[in-house]
Order: C-alpha cells, then sequence, then structure tokens
C-alpha cells in the first residue's frame, strides 16, 4: 500500500503545472470549468521498468480514443479533465444520452481527448490510458467512467487506496500500477492532447469540437443537443 499522496503523485515524476482551474460552483450541467491559458510545459518523467511496453508504438495506451463508427457524418471531440466536477457531471448526467441517441446509432462518432488542469490529472489519465492495454478504448472508457464516477472519493483524504483500487481494477498491482504511469510516452501523449486542445482554442472544461468548430453559443442542455441535432442533419443533406 502506498505510504502518502507525494509517493504516489511521485510515480509520474514531477510533472509541472501548465493550467489553473476556476471552479464555478452551482453551474447547469452543460456549462464549463473556466480555466487560464498557459504556456506549454513539458512534464518530466522517469525511466520506465524494464519489460514495460516502453517505446511500443503498437501499445494500445497510445491510440486515439474514440467510441462509435469512424465513418459517421458527425465527428464529436471533447476535451476534458478528470479533476474537473463539471466534466463528471457532463459524463454521469449528459453523456450516456449522447452516447445512446448519437453514437450507438451511428450518428456521432466521438473522441475524448485529455485536457489536465493539474498534476493529479496526469496521473489518473496515465491510469485511464494503463487500462487501455488490454482492452483498447473499451478499457479506457470504462476507467473514465469509473473516475469520474467517483471523483469525490478519489480527490478526497482516501486518494491513494482509491486510486489503487482502481488500478486493482484493471488488473494492476501496485507494482505494475507504478511501472505503467511512469512511461514516459504515455505522459507525453496526455500532453499532446492538451497542447491540440489549446491548439484549438481551448480554454475552459469541458470543451467541444463539433465537426472541426468549437461548440461556444450552447447555454443550456436543450441547446447543446439541439447543436448536435443540426450538425447531424446538415450532414444529411
Amino acid at each position: 500500500m502506498l505510504k502518502s499522496r507525494l509517493f504516489i503523485l511521485g510515480a509520474i515524476g514531477a510533472l509541472a503545472l501548465t493550467a489553473c482551474g476556476k471552479s464555478n460552483s452551482g453551474a447547469d450541467a452543460a456549462e464549463v470549468t473556466q480555466t487560464e491559458p498557459a504556456s506549454q510545459t513539458t512534464p518530466a518523467t522517469s525511466n520506465p521498468a524494464p519489460g514495460s511496453a516502453a517505446g511500443n508504438a503498437d501499445s494500445l495506451a497510445l491510440i486515439e480514443m474514440s467510441m462509435g463508427d469512424p465513418n459517421a457524418p458527425v465527428k464529436l471531440v471533447e476535451y476534458a479533465s478528470l479533476t474537473c466536477p463539471h466534466c463528471a457531471t457532463f459524463h454521469e448526467t449528459m453523456f450516456p444520452r449522447v452516447k445512446e441517441e448519437y453514437i450507438d446509432t451511428g450518428k456521432v462518432h466521438f473522441t475524448f481527448r485529455e485536457f489536465p488542469l493539474q498534476r493529479l490529472d496526469y496521473l489518473v489519465f496515465a491510469l485511464s490510458r494503463c487500462a487501455a492495454e488490454g482492452r483498447g478504448a473499451d478499457g479506457y472508457f470504462a476507467m473514465l467512467s469509473t473516475l469520474f464516477k467517483n471523483q469525490n472519493s478519489w480527490m478526497g483524504a482516501n486518494r491513494d487506496a482509491e486510486i489503487l483500487k482502481y488500478a486493482a481494477q484493471a488488473g494492476l498491482n501496485e507494482e505494475g500500477f507504478r511501472s505503467c504511469v511512469s512511461r514516459p510516452e504515455i505522459t507525453e501523449k496526455v500532453q499532446a492532447s492538451r497542447q491540440a486542445g489549446m491548439d484549438a482554442g481551448v480554454n475552459s472544461t469541458p470543451s467541444f469540437v463539433l465537426n472541426g468548430e468549437k461548440m461556444e453559443r450552447y447555454r443550456s442542455v436543450d441547446e447543446y443537443f439541439e447543436m448536435l441535432d443540426a450538425a447531424v442533419e446538415a450532414a444529411s443533406n
């Protein structure tokens, strides 16, 4: 069992903060947590343990995390942080509808891209990618769902025990967990995802890019789905 938060965070090295979050408590589920854009910094990473999958370009932990038909007429990309409460609210209350009505029906191809706001994000995003090693995107999204659903638990006083519990659910003991999340190419993948978001004008989470255009004008759940419907209708004409 890990002894302290510093020890568990040390599993991925001395990561530099690259953004700060500002909480908007009480905001609508479709609204976002504002963040301050910051200059790019590359987190430091430790050397991977012998026998790990480090350097393997075919590693499932490094794939684009998507779901749905790649040939779907509408492409939806989400940039989110696992430590963002509004991101958790979206995934708990709205994403099930997005999946059922748009992704599973072949209307929308969905891609999730990491947008870390603080050091802890790198650790749990790395854990999510480690969960993909055996199951691909299915394992990744299953871990995302678990982490969003239990956000208050693993961000609380029992952080170490909670995160190790989720790692165990992905088949990782403590040693395997530390080895996997220490892989530099995983941290680099998360950092690249954040940079792609910044390049796309993302400065808050959750943020969405719909068919290449950032969604900016919705103010409610209904307006969010109206924009999805409009994109689907336009693509079908």
